[in-house]
């Protein structure tokens, strides 16, 4: 990086609670990460993540950590609307995290993967067959570049909903047809 720093520059594009709920946990990674740039087509979504994740508290049933406000750096400037807003937020940082509706999303991965950021996105990557073959060159130009991609899979690694799928599988209910 720049300067000699080391610190991981995120931004987040989509800042509802599942967007506000994946950044606070980046945050809360080992390493030196800070969020640096937001995006989303609503003043008020973008303005309720930053003070939740600014000051802390309740974000559905789970709490944000105050510790995680250290760790927000977003003034003004670097707070962005509108659907092109997801352009300059992920000029400003190395990796990016995509949480808005998934109909945007392969247009977005596609930006974000051409200007060399990693990116976290959640699920679905896309809502129909262009937008998957999007994904799917964007990924392959990911590899092609050694950049990370990861998708939120947060039912595949939930205890409670493993071991569900265990006990259905042993038969709890009987042969599923």
């Amino acid at each position: 990086h720049a300067g000699g720093d080391d610190t991981l520059k995120l931004a987040l594009v989509g800042c509802g609670n599942r967007g506000t709920g994946a950044a606070a946990n980046a945050l809360q990674t080992s390493g030196p990460v800070k969020l640096v740039a937001m995006a989303d087509a609503f003043r008020d979504r973008l303005e309720s993540s930053l003070q939740l994740l600014e000051r802390g508290g309740k974000l559905r049933r789970k709490a944000v950590p105050a510790e995680v406000s250290k760790r927000v750096d977003v003034p003004t400037e670097r707070q962005f609307l509108g659907l092109d807003a997801y352009r300059p937020a992920i000029d400003a940082a190395d990796a990016v995290l995509l949480c808005g509706p998934p109909g945007f999303r392969p247009e977005q991965f596609e930006y974000a993967i051409r200007q060399g950021k990693h990116v976290f996105m959640e699920k679905p990557v896309a809502t129909d067959a262009p937008g998957v073959r999007r994904v799917l060159a964007a990924s392959k130009l990911a590899d092609e570049q050694g950049l990370k991609v990861g998708v939120g899979l947060q039912r595949h690694h939930d205890r409670q909903y493993l071991e569900t799928v265990g006990r259905l599988r042993d038969g709890a209910i009987g042969d599923i047809q």
